[in-house]
């Protein structure tokens, strides 16, 4: 009896054991959480084909999101794993690595769009920027610039073309930096250009008062009348207040503005008349038109100058400014004389006389007029 119990007891016991096994077996097997390695390698996988298809240049936030959110998940997925096997929850790091993948799949739609955006932008802004430049430079080639000026004019038409270059090359981020450097030369020299238009044109009521009388006169005299334009780079000869004839001339280096003192190569402006007809050996040119510069205006702005410092005390009114030969050149280069291609100026030397009106004024147009219709 006691040999049959005992051998229950052996039954029994490795029964349980046997059923313990199963039991611990059970918990760990159903009980351990499955770790989400199927998801995150599906986000390793969607960032770098992502990786792969996209240009550097053209990585979309999505993509970065992406990566941030897979680290993300491996931490957590890191962090559960130091727990104990059946305390362990994987639902955060599995949710973080889903969304990954999302993140890194719209990645290549969202740069194709944002590629496209980005270029069409970049051509836009390029050929806004060339219009610009090419209306600056119809009047800036006119202008007597500073040096400063035209340093900031030079760079930016290179780098205008540089940006153009890598248009075409489709190196789009360095064509966006080379644009933007351009602008910003380019507006420099655009708002120089405005602000000295803007002041030199605030004398166009006055020009046209000059205009008007000058042609007043010449209409009730019967007589000759000479009328320079600075700014169109003109002369125009008048008879009766009827317009007879129109020659191209060139100017003092410094043209634009009034004269202040000798030396400073600017034409003057006001209403002179011709005081001496010179030719032969009385001048180095073919022929030439002495004016009675300065007139008694220019005296008394130049001693209203010196007085108030705004020029020096040892400065100069200097003289001898002369309509002559020697023109034709195509750019300004006088010392402050205004002048003709020789063949012209034998026939305005053969016409006009001695006493003849001669009117010098910045423009017989308005700005916006010249602006709206530029010419070379």
């Amino acid at each position: 009896m006691a040999r049959k119990l005992k051998k229950n007891v052996k039954v029994f016991i490795i029964i349980f054991l046997a059923s313990l096994s199963i039991c611990v077996f059970g918990v760990f097997y159903w009980g351990t959480p499955e770790p989400p390695d199927q998801e995150l390698n599906r986000a390793r996988m969607a960032i770098a084909e992502a990786r792969n298809t996209i240009e550097k240049d053209f990585i979309p936030s999505s993509l970065t999101d992406a990566e941030n959110l897979y680290d993300s998940a491996m931490f957590y997925w890191k962090t559960e794993n130091e727990r104990f096997i059946l305390s362990r929850n994987y639902t955060k790091s599995r949710t973080l690595a889903i969304r990954s993948e999302q993140q890194a799949l719209v990645s290549p739609k969202i740069a194709n769009l944002n590629t496209t955006d980005f270029i069409n932008s970049l051509e836009r802004d390029l050929a806004a920027v060339k219009r610009d430049t090419a209306q600056i430079k119809q009047l800036y080639s006119r202008l007597p610039i500073p040096t400063t000026i035209n340093i900031k004019y030079t760079r930016g038409i290179i780098l205008l073309r540089e940006a153009e270059l890598n248009l075409e090359q489709k190196n789009f981020k360095e064509c966006r930096r080379k644009l933007e450097l351009a602008k910003f030369d380019l507006l420099e020299v655009a708002r120089y250009t405005k602000t000295l238009l803007n002041d030199y044109f605030s004398n166009l009521p006055m020009w046209k008062r000059w205009y008007d009388q000058t042609i007043r006169e010449s209409a009730r005299n019967q007589s000759y009348a000479i009328i320079v334009d600075k700014f169109a780079g003109k002369c125009f000869l008048f008879l009766s207040g009827k317009l007879q004839t129109a020659y191209p001339v060139e100017l003092g280096k410094n043209w634009i503005g009034e004269k202040r003192y000798s030396g400073d190569k600017a034409t003057p402006e006001g209403r002179y008349k011709i005081t001496k007809k010179k030719d032969g050996r009385q001048t180095k040119y073919v022929k030439a038109l002495l004016l009675n510069y300065p007139n008694d205006e220019d005296k008394q702005r130049f001693h209203s100058e010196i007085r108030a410092k705004t020029l020096p005390g040892y400065a100069r009114i200097g003289g001898l400014i002369e309509i002559h030969g020697g023109g034709g050149k195509g750019v300004n280069w006088t010392d402050g004389c205004i002048a003709f291609a020789d063949n012209d100026m034998d026939s305005l030397f053969r016409i006009v006389p001695v006493g003849c009106p001669v009117t010098i004024l910045g423009s017989l147009q308005p700005l916006f007029e010249i602006i709206k219709n530029p010419k070379p």
